[in-house]
């Protein structure tokens, strides 16, 4: 019985034998004062002091630290701290506590000089398969928002509706955090006009993505990276900032970590008051024309605020939760006259449309990853989106005929838009051997989408009734369900990675007209399966040279908008509506990368060839003197070019200057397309093959000042692009701004579109016609932005920051692209 009881006692106490754990204690103290020091990092590496645990620590008021439940081993315990000499204590974990005693650190005086007086962070890095680009170091960004921000970014463009480009195409997928987070082609330039910028850490340009990433977009990925910081306690910032157009900016942010705790939660309002125009000129060969001049008052006002929370149960798991939301108002007047001189129609159409909405968006993922080691890791992630609101508008038309009779029409058009969409990712990854990595993963995103517009007219009588032949509701589904596998290495100087992803997605849609029910209309259903390779080859050659050749197989699936068949009434000229049999746009990338580097200056050379087939354009065609445009799979192209990058370091690096020229030929195959107009007849729209050069450029300068004043400025050039259709005409602008860090405290100046030069402009060419437009908003703006950081700062009296040039401090927590 004894020895049963024995037994069974051992039993009990071995899983506690073979887990050990042990406490490590200290304190801190500053050796020239003898005072506690707060908020220092305390973090443990193995024994070879080389690879770090997820175990943290700080300091408290006192100076004293505690490390929980190490297990049994052998360790290197690190303190850190900005401004001072980091120390080391090797420790040896055996069942039992340590206390380290008092440590004292001596202020590093080199590194405390070199940090307040030395220099501008470079906005611009690059990595293996991407360009990065950092927000704290543009100075011009301080109270802009995510849309403004891409505008400085190199071969990035945003046009007057917010709509973003990629090296001068538009089919470009846009992450936050390395997600769809609820974007797309529908919604993203209202969502990227409501985040603060910031908020925004970095933004990655990634041209050729590989099999892991989502293959939408065929001219690339850009990835928004929010902010994070994982310094031990509390720290954060608050700013605010106002404009020469009444609008403003105030944002707060706070962070606290500890070592089993990382969390954050920030808020910005913004408020924004803008002006804008157009300006049409549609000539008939018989010389006629209808033109139209406009002009715009917009005003909006948004809440986004950002929520999370990693907890780190063990040095190899951690769990988190965090989102964002954003609540927004807008609300505007646009007055356009149209003239005419037409047979049998009206001489001119004074239109007053006026506009007002609500902007709902929420994002929330949770997420667990468990790293066997640093080359061996599960990361799983669930993520629900909404994207919502009503928006209302009016239009009031008072037509003006020949013999000075006139016609009064109005009607009111309401659209309360509902997205929602839920998405699941699972990624493995294990480095195999000291040459070969294995990558492979699930990706699922399934969306929803039911949205009626209802247009109401002013009737004889006098009252607003239903305009039956105008009501629709589109309902919409897009289910995409994804895996992948990749391998890749590295065997000397030669780095390689393959991979495929295969995706199926399945579309659905139904569009409703007046009284009818989901039964009464049948579904619209296609279902797809592709498979999407992808090769990357990169050689390091002698001296900083490296040499890099990609393939990607990429494509682009049409879009709610461009699939729902509803007619847009709002401008009596033109009348725009989707083609519910559009097909995906595929294509195929090639690129040949080379980085050049030196002590002081770099050279990054990308030479692309990208070929698409059913490429999807917008075309239009006239019926009874009205421009109807829809979108179709009229042709084949063929993009060729390279893209050119300077950097360079300037007068001991008083002058960083970083230049980017993109030139490319755009091939657009001859194409043939009958179109069945709304009056019953066939529209004959054809082009012939053309080939167009094209090319773009930007400049941007930082440059240090006296008294700690830096001074950055932006130019950038477009030249004209051809389009199966017409073109779009180049166009150019310049935008400059001021920076002084004073201790805690930041003051930022800048003016964007210094002359006032942000145009858009553009040519049809159709049957009997031509038609110009140029549209523009905002214009010229100088805005000033205040920014003050705390917390985390006791141990930095003479003023440390970070490398950033920055004042420390930051906000949240990204799970973005690693």
């Amino acid at each position: 019985m004894k020895i049963r009881l024995f037994m069974m006692a051992g039993m009990v106490a071995l899983p506690a034998i073979l887990c050990a754990k042990g406490t490590v204690t200290g304190k801190i103290l500053n050796k020239a004062t003898g005072e506690p020091m707060d908020f220092v990092t305390v973090q443990v590496f193995d024994s070879t002091g080389k690879k770090p645990f997820q175990i943290v620590a700080s300091s408290d008021s006192e100076g004293k630290f505690t490390l929980p439940n190490l297990s049994d081993g052998s360790y290197v315990i690190k303190i850190m701290n900005v401004g001072s000499v980091n120390q080391e204590r090797p420790v040896n974990i055996s069942g039992s506590n340590i206390d380290l005693g008092t440590i004292n650190l001596v202020d590093d005086s080199k590194v405390l000089k070199e940090v307040v007086v030395e220099g501008i962070r470079s906005q611009m890095r690059f990595e293996l398969d991407r360009k990065v680009f950092t927000v704290d170091a543009n100075i011009a960004a301080a109270g802009q928002s995510a849309s403004e921000l891409l505008e400085s970014i190199p071969s990035v463009e945003v046009d007057q509706d917010g709509e973003v480009s990629l090296r001068g195409n538009s089919s470009v997928t846009i992450w936050i955090n390395g997600k769809d987070s609820g974007l797309t082609a529908d919604n993203r330039a209202q969502i990227l006009e409501q985040i603060p910028g910031e908020s925004i850490d970095r933004i990655e340009v990634i041209t050729n993505p590989s099999a892991k990433y989502s293959p939408e977009g065929t001219a690339g990925i850009i990835n928004i990276i929010l902010k994070k910081d994982r310094r031990g306690g509390y720290f954060g910032s608050a700013e605010i900032g106002g404009n020469t157009r009444g609008g403003g900016n105030v944002s707060a942010n706070i962070n606290y970590n500890t070592g089993k705790w990382d969390t954050f939660a920030s808020i910005g309002f913004r408020m924004r008051h803008g002006k804008g125009g157009s300006e049409t000129r549609r000539t008939f060969d018989d010389g006629t024309f209808t033109n139209s001049d406009g002009d715009s008052r917009s005003h909006g006002n948004n809440l986004f605020f950002r929520l999370g929370a990693t907890y780190h149960l063990t040095d190899k798991d951690e769990f988190y939760v965090n989102g964002f939301g954003m609540f927004g108002r807008r609300y505007g007047k646009t007055t356009t006259e149209y003239t005419a001189n037409r047979p049998d129609h009206w001489l001119s159409d004074l239109q007053i449309s006026r506009n007002h909405g609500e902007s709902k968006g929420a994002h929330v993922e949770w997420g667990y990853t468990h790293r066997w080691n640093d080359n061996h890791s599960l990361e799983t992630m669930v993520s629900f989106n909404h994207w919502g609101g009503p928006s209302w508008n009016s239009y009031g038309e008072t037509e003006t005929w020949a013999d000075n009779s006139t016609t009064e029409q109005y009607r009111e058009q309401s659209m309360p838009i509902n997205v929602n969409s839920w998405e699941a990712k699972v990624d493995y990854t294990n480095k195999l051997n000291d040459w070969l990595k294995l990558e492979a993963g699930y990706n699922g995103n399934y969306s929803h989408e039911n949205t009626p517009n209802t247009t109401m007219r002013l009737s004889p009588d006098g009252t607003l009734k239903i305009d039956e032949s105008l009501f629709n509701r589109f309902i919409y589904s897009n289910n995409v369900s994804a895996l992948y596998v990749t391998l890749g290495g590295k065997i000397k100087d030669f780095s390689f990675s393959a991979g495929v992803r295969s995706e199926s997605w399945q579309v659905r849609s139904r569009s409703l007209e007046y009284g009818q029910n989901r039964e009464d209309v049948p579904e619209f259903k296609k279902n797809f399966f592709a498979l999407f390779p992808s090769l990357f080859l990169s050689y390091s050659l002698p001296k900083d040279n490296e040499i890099q050749i990609n393939y990607t197989r990429r494509i682009r699936r049409p879009w709610g908008g461009q699939l729902n068949s509803f007619h847009n009434v709002s401008d009596p000229t033109s009348v725009s509506y989707g083609n519910p049999e559009l097909e995906p746009q595929y294509s195929n990338s090639f690129e040949l990368n080379y980085l050049k580097s030196w002590t002081y200056h770099m050279i990054s050379f990308s030479a692309y060839v990208r070929t698409a087939d059913n490429m999807i354009n917008r075309i239009a065609y006239m019926d009874n003197d009205v421009m109807y445009s829809t979108f179709a799979n009229v042709s084949k192209m063929a993009n060729s070019g390279c893209e050119i990058i300077f950097k360079n370091s300037l007068f001991r690096s008083k002058l960083d200057l970083t230049t980017t020229v993109n030139l490319y030929n755009n091939h657009i195959s001859g194409w043939s397309y009958d179109f069945p107009t709304e009056s019953g007849n066939i529209a004959h729209l054809s082009n012939e093959k053309q080939n167009s050069f094209a090319w773009d450029a930007r400049l941007m300068a930082n440059v240090k000042l006296p008294l700690g004043i830096s001074f950055q400025a932006t130019g950038r050039y477009a030249s004209e692009q051809k389009e199966a259709q017409g073109a779009r005409q180049g166009g150019w602008s310049v935008d400059a701004g001021l920076r002084k860090i004073a201790g805690n405290w930041s003051f930022s100046l800048n003016c964007r579109d210094i002359f006032d030069s942000r145009k858009w402009k553009s040519t049809i060419y159709g049957p009997g016609y031509t038609q110009t437009s140029k549209r523009w908003r905002m214009g010229r703006v100088l805005g000033l932005t205040i920014k003050y950081s705390f917390g985390n700062m006791k141990s930095n009296k003479k003023g440390s920051r970070d490398n950033s040039g920055e004042p420390m401090g930051g906000s949240g927590y990204d799970e973005g692209m690693d």
